[in-house]
Parts: C-alpha cells; sequence; structure tokens
C-alpha cells in the first residue's frame, strides 16, 4: 500500500516524531501544534503542579487554539 508521501513530508514526519519532546527552537506550525499538544496529555498524566504549569504555559503556548484549551483544562 502506498500512501504517496513526498520524501520531503517523510523527512519532516519523522523529524516531528523524534522531536515532540523537545520544547525549545520550535519551528513550524506543525512542530508548534504537535508540542502543544504533547503538553497538555503529558502535564495531566504527570500531575504537574498548577505553578509549573502556568509556567510553562508562557514559555511554550504560541497558538490560539492550544491557549484556549491549556486554559479550559488547566485554569
Amino acid at each position: 500500500m502506498s500512501l504517496e508521501y513526498s520524501p520531503e513530508e517523510i523527512d519532516r514526519i519523522c523529524w516531528l516524531v523524534g522531536h515532540h519532546h523537545t520544547y525549545k527552537n520550535i519551528e513550524g506550525k506543525d512542530y508548534q501544534i504537535l508540542v502543544e499538544a504533547d503538553f497538555l496529555v503529558n502535564a495531566w498524566e504527570d500531575g504537574m503542579s498548577r505553578e509549573a504549569v502556568e509556567n510553562v504555559r508562557k514559555k511554550i503556548f504560541a497558538t490560539a487554539a492550544g491557549i484556549r484549551m491549556f486554559e479550559t483544562m488547566y485554569l
């Protein structure tokens, strides 16, 4: 079965998967969305304190949807 992705798309997908826990030097909207989504899940699973969650919010979240979801879940 062929999914018909270009080599560039495959490279980007592999890079995103390999870096989704790296929260610095976020480049690209796809990477920003992935990091925000991953953090939303990890913060809940890890039981992070409110202070820790708020600090990460300031440092990581940049998309309107991510900020709304964060506020709905944690504030």
